[in-house]
């Protein structure tokens, strides 16, 4: 009896066998007639090759340099590496999605269709300017998959939809990849050059179902780049890494996106919208309307605010676990703060970590940091200049730790918090603030200590404050705070002020000495607590 010379996992590996593996482990695309010139479509060889691959069961297709006109959605399946070499070339030449993992009427649900897949290398050219191809196309889909690679490619000059969508997809690495242009055909100003999205419904992933609702995990997006072709007629992306649909009770989870750099984005560069165990480390944002989203799902979204069997819930969900740390934010533009954290009163944001990050730059009265509804977090050692805001906002937060900040220049208070609860600001270095130097509005239980402010109230003489509590906030301790004036030109008008709505201040060890239009000090509290002794 003759050796079978096809191998498929769980048989023994014969003589024979690894000699087929070894002939079948690359099919050249142009062997079976994919065309490189450019001027005929390229499709029908390249899918003939990747057939192959998966009547195999798994093998390598290679795109040898060269132009390929795609006119069919290509098919991809479970075990096939799909290498386009330096100089190859993918020309979309069909108003569709260039390629996706598997057949239209599929029904492989969770993560269990075709899988451990690798895409990499070569230029993908959407030609979103051409005519014929400006509607709304994806370049690379991916559904009900695990174990998925692409890696070292370009996506250039997509219109309306995402150059790489992971939908309910594991275990993912998009790595080395370069995203650049982008035309909107029309009300698709909010498009990412990656999505991570959940197989909630036809209209949010067209390409098969079954619609389970299953989310992404364990995704990782590192080393790409994300901006603008050049091309006439483009624009650098909305957004670059992030998600625009829900369904509570499901979330993305374990999403890291590391060491990469945003450019021009005109919209959001990252938005984890209902993402959990998230971790945004040592990327670079330049010139992005908004540098890094953590947004719960929003209550005016009703589709977003249903359960997977359709039930309307009307709110939203808590998401937790998330780290921004590490990254560098320069000439932010004006569509939101460089980093920005959104919670609802029904779904906060919770246990966020904010460290280590160099902001210089946002425009439009753009806050550098703003937290919003976030509960148990630390936003510590991080560099904070020339902010067309407040250099970092708090407001209705609770357990939130400000440590050892820089604030510099910026173009309204400092530190603000607004309404919050259980907080403690210390050892920040607040320096030359447009208004106030530190800015309590209500709220109770927060700590003030050991603080840094200089030259506060720089841009209108005699109307702000160095450290300034008002509108009923109650229970607050300050000790060891320094506050001096700038020394010339505009001045605040106290070290410190408090308003006669305030109450159960505890106060010692401060110094309020400075070159202030008034009394370094203003107090209307009730009853202060002016000494170093316990209070009980």
């Amino acid at each position: 009896m003759t050796t079978p010379v096809t191998w498929l996992p769980g048989m023994d590996i014969t003589a024979g066998r690894l000699a087929a593996m070894q002939q079948a482990a690359s099919l050249l695309a142009t062997n079976y007639g994919a065309d490189g010139s450019g001027t005929a479509n390229a499709n029908p060889g390249i899918q003939e090759a990747l057939n192959i691959a998966r009547d195999l069961g798994g093998a390598q297709v290679v795109v040898p340099p060269g132009v390929y006109l795609i006119g069919a959605t290509l098919r991809i399946y479970s075990n096939t590496r799909l290498t386009l070499m330096k100089g190859a070339e993918f020309r979309r030449n069909v108003a569709g999605t260039m390629i996706i993992n598997g057949d239209a009427g599929q029904a492989f649900g969770g993560y269990t269709g075709h899988s451990r897949i690798v895409i990499e290398g070569g230029l993908w050219n959407m030609r979103g300017t051409t005519g014929g191809l400006t509607g709304s196309a994806m370049c690379i889909s991916i559904g009900h998959a695990t174990d998925i690679v692409i890696r070292d490619l370009e996506v250039r000059d997509l219109p309306g939809f995402h150059a790489i969508e992971l939908n309910s997809t594991t275990h993912g690495t998009i790595s080395g990849c370069q995203f650049r242009g982008y035309v909107d055909p029309g009300g698709r100003d909010f498009s990412e050059a990656v999505q991570l999205d959940l197989a909630k419904s036809a209209d949010v992933f067209g390409g098969f179902g079954p619609y389970d609702h299953t989310p992404c995990e364990d995704v990782l997006v590192t080393g790409c780049h994300f901006g603008a072709s050049g091309t006439a007629g483009t624009t650098a992306w909305p957004r670059g890494v992030g998600s625009h649909s829900a369904t509570i009770t499901k979330y993305h989870r374990r999403i890291r996106i590391s060491d990469c750099s945003f450019e021009g984005t005109l919209q959001y560069a990252v938005s984890a919208y209902n993402w959990e165990d998230f971790t945004c480390t040592g990327n670079t944002f330049v010139s992005c309307g908004s540098g890094v989203r953590l947004r719960t799902v929003i209550v005016a979204d009703t589709e977003d605010t249903k359960l997977p069997d359709g039930t309307q819930t009307s709110a939203s969900q808590s998401m937790r676990n998330l780290s921004v740390v590490g990254n560098t934010f320069r000439s932010g533009g004006g569509y939101d703060e460089p980093i920005v954290a959104l919670g609802e009163t029904t779904g906060q944001v919770l246990n966020l970590t904010v460290a280590g990050n160099a902001i210089d730059g946002s425009t439009t009265a753009q806050n550098g940091i703003r937290l919003q509804r976030v509960e148990r977090s630390s936003v510590t050692g991080n560099a904070v200049a020339n902010s067309a805001g407040t250099g970092i906002s708090m407001e209705n937060c609770s357990r939130v730790i400000v440590d050892a900040n820089q604030v510099t220049w910026a173009g309204g208070h400092g530190v603000t918090s607004v309404t919050c609860t259980q907080m403690t600001v210390s050892n920040n270095q607040i320096m030359f603030p447009d208004q106030n130097g530190m800015l309590i509005q209500a709220g109770q239980d927060i700590q003030v200590r050991g603080n840094f402010v200089k030259g506060p109230g720089r841009i209108t003489n005699a109307t702000y404050y160095g450290v300034r509590l008002s509108t009923a906030v109650n229970s607050v301790s300050l000790s060891g705070n320094k506050c001096r004036g700038f020394g010339s030109g505009n001045e605040a008008i106290n070290g410190f002020s408090a308003t006669n709505t305030c109450d159960a201040i505890a106060r010692y060890g401060n110094d309020w000495r400075g070159s202030w239009t008034g009394a370094n000090m203003d107090d209307l509290s009730d009853a202060p607590t002016t000494t170093a002794t316990d209070l009980s």
